[in-house]
């Protein structure tokens, strides 16, 4: 059955109680309040974006645009990041993921004619790299990254959410 189509909203203050909740009841105790008050101080200092989906006024996900990426090639030819997409299980496979991206490229078009995202590279991250790959994301070509940096051949890095491949999409204005 399909799900009807997500009201996407930028954060605000009283939104936080609903992701926290919405977090806590799929099981995912690692999206604190704070979290959300840090993406609502930098949206306020306009060095991020957090856009927060709803179906039927119940919290179904998020993603943030970080006009300033941490990732040196994204920083240095100023391609916005899209980052931290999360979808609560019981509302996946329903296109809120697709939607919200798409919300964020259209934001990202007003100043950039490329968008960047990171991936994470083990199983958890499969259906995200699957999606990104459907919705026209390549890899930028510099290979994958640790918390930022480039991989070094040979040494050894944890597989955790830090170890990254970092993919683009060209965009064009409408």
């Amino acid at each position: 059955m399909q799900m009807s189509k997500p009201l996407i909203k930028q954060l605000q203050h009283n939104h936080i109680s609903a992701l926290v909740d919405g977090f806590d009841k799929s099981g995912w105790t690692e999206k604190p309040a704070s979290t959300f008050e840090q993406y609502l101080e930098e949206q306020n200092e306009n060095k991020r974006i957090c856009l927060v989906a709803f179906v039927k006024d119940k919290f179904a996900g998020y993603i943030t645009l970080k006009w300033q990426s941490q990732y040196s090639h994204f920083a240095k030819d100023k391609v916005p990041e899209i980052s931290d997409l999360n979808v609560l299980p019981t509302f996946r496979k329903n296109g809120i993921g697709s939607t919200l991206i798409e919300q964020c490229e259209e934001l990202a078009a007003t100043k950039s004619n490329l968008v960047g995202i990171g991936v994470g590279l083990y199983t958890d991250y499969g259906s995200a790299q699957k999606l990104y790959i459907k919705l026209g994301y390549t890899p930028d070509g510099y290979g994958i990254t640790y918390d930022y940096q480039p991989v070094v051949p040979g040494n050894k890095y944890p597989m955790d959410d830090d170890l990254t491949l970092w993919l683009t999409k060209r965009l064009f204005k409408k």
